[in-house]
């Protein structure tokens, strides 16, 4: 099956990526004389976690926040603010599944993978870390963001560039790595325009549904720009003539 990719050209002079669809975009068919998307300087690689994880996650020494109803509903309302700057529609680009009276479902980024993200394609982001040390980033912070009004918990790992802020001492790899291990069927990228208070730009990986097997994709960071790719099944060895 095909995978929708936005488009990796930049918006309102280099504020945030098209939404597009990538080689398709009747805005940007000639990307080569378009700028780029801006470059993020935080990657937030969130998973969600059962309660089995959590206290796994609580015992290893990771954090939890506590994020209350009214501070989401702050949130939206920054979404909903910098959405309209960018002219965009803050509820436009989430898939169904998010939709509710629950806050938190504004968005003012480009959703790399269009409104479903890779659903039901077994992804690997076991790699990623590995891709995001070598591109430059260390992990700056880490916490379990737990909201009563929007379960499951989620672990947050916060990357970012030395220059921004210092990498994070003492955290728990062994436990995260072995989290990170299973696959994923629910990946949604999320490339986020640059916050007019920071100057950074943040791109926000969110991996649901857990499960054990092999993976049928790698998410690979290519940039900033996000890919998906197939993962290459090993060809069967030969029998051996009696």
């Amino acid at each position: 099956m095909a995978i929708f990719q936005a488009c990796t050209a930049g918006i309102k002079n280099g504020l945030a990526r098209c939404r597009n669809e990538k080689g398709k975009c009747s805005n940007h068919h000639t990307v080569s004389v378009w700028a780029p998307a801006p470059r993020p300087d935080v990657i937030l690689l969130k998973a969600n976690v059962n309660e089995k994880w959590e206290v796994r996650l609580r015992s290893a020494g990771v954090a939890t926040h506590l994020r209350s109803f009214e501070r989401a509903q702050q949130l939206e309302t920054q979404h909903v603010e910098r959405a309209k700057a960018l002219g965009r529609d803050a509820y436009s680009a989430r898939d169904e599944r998010d939709h509710g009276d629950m806050p938190e479902a504004a968005d003012s980024g480009c959703p790399v993978f269009g409104k479903s993200g890779l659903a039901d394609l077994a992804v690997s982001v076991e790699g990623l870390v590995k891709e995001l040390f070598a591109a430059g980033f260390v992990l700056s912070a880490a916490h379990l963001l737990k909201r009563y009004h929007k379960p499951p918990v989620r672990l947050v790992m916060e990357f970012s560039k030395p220059q921004n802020k210092a990498a994070l001492a003492n955290f728990p790899w062994t436990t995260v790595k072995q989290l990170l291990a299973a696959t994923f069927n629910q990946v949604d990228v999320w490339a986020n325009d640059r916050d007019p208070r920071t100057g950074h730009v943040v791109h926000t990986v969110n991996c649901g549904k857990r499960q054990d097997g092999a993976p049928q994709h790698q998410l690979h960071f290519a940039d900033g720009d996000w890919d998906a790719e197939p993962v290459a099944t090993a060809a069967p060895v030969p029998a051996l003539a009696q």
